[in-house]
């Protein structure tokens, strides 16, 4: 399996978003590389904020809530955030999105980052299955899910649109199994 190796891991650490992080957010979601692959809807700092204010964490340890983020610090600067979406907490089904700012892109910042969030869910959450989708053209995206376990399951055809043009996406999923063989 393709797991992501312990040598020359960057200083990443994951912390809960705040509604301070509102501005940070949306500035990166304006950024061309960001919106290249994703289909991110206009909002305002304003909105993000309001959104951000349900951010607790708490919850996601106790198996209740569906919306939770963190951002990512390289070297205690922001760098990007990772959103996980519950769907299912009955039957532990969630999705994982992500973004780096175009500075702190093609370091291998997220697959460090990516790695940390799943075996903190996996030993912390009853989710036994984390999918990710990204675009058939977002050869880094696949590359990151590639090296922390997610395994592809198919190519969603016409999945959204992207500035006028249908685009299909990769579906990959790690599953609490897979990623509990990794330890042993």
């Amino acid at each position: 399996m393709a797991f992501l190796e312990n040598r020359s891991i960057p200083r990443v650490e994951l912390r809960p978003v705040a509604p301070r992080d509102a501005d940070l957010i949306w500035r990166w979601r304006g950024e061309w590389s960001v919106r290249r692959f994703q289909p991110l809807s206009e909002t305002s700092p304003g909105q993000l904020r309001s959104e951000l204010t349900q951010n607790r964490l708490a919850d996601f340890y106790q198996g209740r809530g569906t919306r939770f983020q963190w951002i990512i610090e390289y070297e205690g600067r922001p760098a990007g955030w990772i959103t996980l979406v519950v769907a299912n907490w009955e039957h532990g089904l969630a999705e994982v999105g992500y973004a780096l700012g175009t500075a702190y892109q093609g370091r291998g910042l997220m697959s460090t980052a990516l790695s940390r969030l799943l075996a903190d869910t996996f030993a912390r959450t009853t989710l036994e299955r984390i999918e990710a989708r990204c675009s058939v053209d977002n050869a880094a995206s696949r590359r990151v899910l590639e090296k922390c376990g997610f395994h592809c399951e198919g190519v969603l055809q016409s999945y959204f649109k992207l500035r006028g043009k249908r685009v299909d996406n990769y579906l990959f999923a790690a599953l609490r199994r897979d990623w509990a063989q990794r330890k042993k």
